[in-house]
């Protein structure tokens, strides 16, 4: 991935001609990157001092400091950029299921963005398979006033070539059939939740959406063959403007200083776990581009 993104970088800032010869560059980049790159050890500190980087957050502004700071360090000229921006974060859920609507038991759940701010639902639990619109159209007259549950890929055994959704396209659909609800089953074994969104315009979505685990997920599906089985979504979260910040460092152009190339990566996560992945490796490869170029001194015909 370091790599990748320097490659990317470099053959961005140093505008080519026919008789240019990168090779001395770009060995010195791959040296220095081989022998020093920080940024794994940033990220692993960050990761472990900050926690999650939910956009709006404390955490979130910890991990903008960071970076600045970081950055700053390097030699860079670095500049915060504030902005405000709608944003959304879960409080509280609870998940029951079960074969009685008056005794029903608690699931392990995790709510999915841009849910409600408040919703208390009860209903009988239709299965809809892979949740596509193939899945609904035989059954579309019993959807109605149910909570669908809906596997988040391809169930094993489904027709062959079978496509799958994103989950905000699978939650828009059984909104459209009526559903007052939805649970998606995982697809990642031992009860990993997932925290993304189900809405497809990053806006509230009207009925409650919930992620089980694979393994309660399918357990109920079983169940659901033998008898009728019902759920309770109770949730609570928030939606309001937040402000927050870019961390923008810039190298200035030698040659075209008006013309500007933008190398990025969203600093933020979501807030159930370190987002070490999504995008903390990302951003933080970024980062240490701008370290290496210090280092360095290398300079660019365009503003980076």
């Amino acid at each position: 991935m370091k790599n990748f993104f320097f490659g990317v970088f470099v053959f961005a800032g140093f505008t080519a001609n026919a008789q240019d010869n990168f090779a001395p560059v770009f060995n010195k980049i791959n040296t220095e990157v081989q022998s020093n790159a920080n940024a794994y050890a940033n990220l692993k500190n960050a990761s472990e001092t900050i926690g999650h980087r939910l956009t709006g957050s404390v955490n979130g502004a910890k991990a903008e400091e960071f970076a600045y700071n970081l950055l700053k360090s390097y030699g860079c000229d670095v500049k915060y950029q504030p902005f405000e921006v709608e944003s959304w974060n879960r409080k509280t859920v609870a998940v029951k299921v079960g074969a009685k609507a008056d005794a029903l038991e608690n699931v392990r759940a995790v709510t999915l963005a841009h849910s409600p701010v408040s919703a208390n639902v009860s209903a009988e639990i239709i299965d809809v398979g892979n949740g596509l619109e193939a899945d609904y159209q035989p059954i579309a007259e019993k959807v109605k006033g149910k909570i669908a549950l809906i596997y988040l890929g391809v169930l094993p055994g489904s027709a062959k070539g079978t496509g799958s959704l994103h989950r905000s396209e699978k939650t828009a659909i059984a909104i459209k059939y009526g559903a007052v609800g939805v649970i998606i089953i995982n697809t990642v074994k031992n009860g990993v939740l997932l925290t993304g969104t189900a809405s497809v315009t990053g806006k509230l979505i009207p009925i409650p959406a919930v992620c089980i685990g694979l393994e309660n997920g399918m357990a109920l599906k079983e169940r659901i063959k033998a008898t009728p089985q019902f759920a309770n979504l109770e949730m609570t979260n928030f939606s309001g403007l937040i402000k927050a910040r870019n961390v923008i460092a810039t190298f200035k152009g030698t040659q075209f200083p008006k013309e500007k190339i933008v190398v990025g990566g969203h600093l933020d996560s979501w807030d159930l776990a370190t987002g070490a992945i999504d995008n903390g490796i990302g951003s933080f490869s970024v980062i240490d581009m701008a370290r290496t170029f210090k280092k360095l001194g290398l300079s660019t015909k365009r503003t980076v």
